[in-house]
């Protein structure tokens, strides 16, 4: 019998006690852990020994371009043309509004910026309609 109780007590003094039930799922490894980032890098301190300047080869850009699209199934009517010469381009677009009316845009784009004036005119009537 007092075998049978020694080995009892040393069954119960061996055997691990269950861990908590928070602590039960924890994953084997932890996390990693990541240091601080990187350092910021600054702009390149590369220049040029030359400074920049135009190209003493170009040639003024000069050019002419025009284009219509006109599907009076599809209720479309619109265009564009432009001229340039140098540092100065001119030229108009035009489109059919939903409205009937159409949007006509002429302009001017130099070293000034961007120009433009727009003007309206109403739809046109087609016998009696």
């Amino acid at each position: 019998m007092k075998a049978v109780i020694l080995l009892a007590v040393l069954t119960v003094a061996v055997a691990r006690p269950e861990a908590p039930l928070d602590r039960r799922y924890l994953p084997a490894n932890p996390a990693p852990v990541y240091g601080p980032p990187a350092p910021k890098y600054g702009p390149p301190e590369y220049q040029s020994g030359r400074p920049v300047t135009e190209d003493p080869l170009a040639v003024p850009a000069s050019y002419k371009f025009a284009y219509k699209v006109q599907d009076e199934e599809a209720g479309l009517d619109f265009g564009h043309e432009e001229a340039r010469e140098g540092d100065e381009a001119t030229g108009e677009y035009s489109v059919l509004l939903p409205d009937g009316r159409t949007m006509i845009v002429t302009y001017v784009a130099n070293n000034d910026g961007y120009k433009p004036e727009i003007r309206f005119e109403e739809p046109k009537v087609r016998n009696g309609y």
